[in-house]
């Protein structure tokens, strides 16, 4: 059936496309200090919508800039923030900076003091959700099922399938 060989080949050059990507994102997170991170907030609405794949570099603060989209821990690590960078100034070893998400009509209530900070780099609307749900049990079992079905086509002969319950007639 050539139908099936080409579906088969289609089926393994996805699984090539998926894995090369993968492996491509791998070595730019380690090569370039990228981290992936998922929007979870509205704050930054509508420049990064929630749900997004966020990409950031870690940089010292003294090299982000006014206006940048930066990330940084919250104080009493209430986890991490990525807002927009509206002033920033040298407080001992320290920067201190203030934020604000675009959609918020203030300035964040306190000042981060930080020496590093996560630069924005990209964002990828919806992929931040993909990410999520491939953390949950279902998600892990789905890409299981996913892998199992690409090493299966692999290794099944691209011939013909067998017909069975049919006899010759002689």
């Amino acid at each position: 059936m050539p139908a099936l060989r080409l579906l088969r080949s289609a089926y393994l050059t996805g699984a090539a496309i998926i894995g090369a990507a993968c492996i491509l994102g791998f070595a730019a997170t380690q090569l370039f200090g990228v981290q992936a991170l998922v929007v979870v907030s509205g704050s930054m609405e509508p420049a990064i919508p929630v749900g997004s794949l966020l990409l950031t570099r870690e940089v010292p603060a003294a090299e982000a800039s006014v206006g940048d989209v930066v990330t940084t821990e919250r104080p009493q690590g209430g986890g991490l923030v990525t807002h927009r960078l509206v002033a920033s100034e040298q407080d001992g070893a320290l920067w201190s900076m203030t934020l604000r998400g675009d959609a918020n009509r203030a300035d964040d209530p306190w000042p981060y003091r930080v020496d590093s900070v996560g630069v924005a780099l990209a964002w990828v609307p919806w992929f931040g959700r993909m990410a999520w749900v491939f953390r949950t049990p279902l998600g892990i079992a789905g890409i299981a099922l996913v892998v199992s079905s690409f090493v299966l086509a692999w290794f099944l002969p691209p011939g013909d399938p067998p017909r069975l319950g049919r006899r010759r007639a002689s």
